[in-house]
């Protein structure tokens, strides 16, 4: 563990070899390419986690649909940006809806009845009993959804005043996150962070270098980090518990 000479406030300490993580949950948006009452095959900015159930949310003039989904795969689209610098990765991604209510099912059967185009596949997924629905239609027009996203970071710095973590997607400076933090002994620092930098990442391609200040700790919290950091000097300087 080697302390990072520089004029910040806090001194921080690489740690990435001590696989310490970092949780965040977001609602990002996503864009419906096509529909049907089983699933949904789906455009994201986020890479999802094959075989994680996530909450779909569709609004659309008057209905509001919220369903549950099983990522079935999910693979890189495309790559938006001129220069390396500049990358952004897309994906694709298929979602088998879970076990859905009535009302559910018709909702779904309903939104699509206004907006499926002519165009459409048969898809395998599951039968739904009594439904016209099990073929996948293409919609008229790009439906745009949110999606509650839950993701997990490797920690590669940590000092008293933040972090550095690394992400497949850039974030925005300024972007405040709720975020949790998972440090050895199963001690779990929960705390609101401020996006500060945002940078590629010298070591993987698509991979961002994020800086986070921490802006809100609850006191217990606080107190279990400072421990932690205090551990981190002793160690450097050569002392051992």
């Amino acid at each position: 563990m080697t302390p990072l000479s520089n004029r910040r406030r806090h001194r921080r300490f690489t740690v990435d070899f001590m696989e310490i993580e970092g949780r965040a949950s977001f609602t990002s948006d996503i864009a419906i390419r096509d529909l049907s009452i089983a699933g949904a095959s789906l455009v994201t900015d986020r890479r999802l986690e094959k075989g994680s159930e996530y909450s779909l949310n569709i609004v659309d003039h008057d209905q509001d649909i919220t369903v549950k989904g099983v990522v079935r795969w999910c693979s890189v689209l495309y790559v938006t940006g001129s220069f390396p610098d500049e990358a952004r990765l897309r994906y694709a991604a298929g979602l088998q809806f879970s076990l859905l209510t009535d009302d559910e099912v018709q909702s779904l059967a309903r939104f699509i009845e206004r907006h499926f185009i002519d165009k459409h596949t048969v898809v395998d997924v599951p039968e739904v009993p009594g439904s016209r629905f099990r073929i996948r239609f293409h919609l008229d027009h790009v439906e745009m959804a949110m999606m509650k996203v839950d993701e997990t970071y490797r920690i590669k710095q940590l000092s008293l005043g933040g972090m550095l973590f690394e992400s497949d997607h850039a974030f925005e400076r300024e972007t405040r996150l709720h975020m949790e933090l998972a440090i050895p002994e199963n001690i779990s620092l929960d705390f609101v962070g401020r996006v500060t930098s945002c940078i590629p990442s010298p070591e993987k391609p698509a991979h961002f270098d994020v800086g986070i200040e921490f802006r809100t700790m609850p006191e217990q919290s606080k107190i279990k980090l400072k421990e932690f950091i205090r551990r981190l000097y002793l160690e450097d300087a050569g002392f051992t518990a």
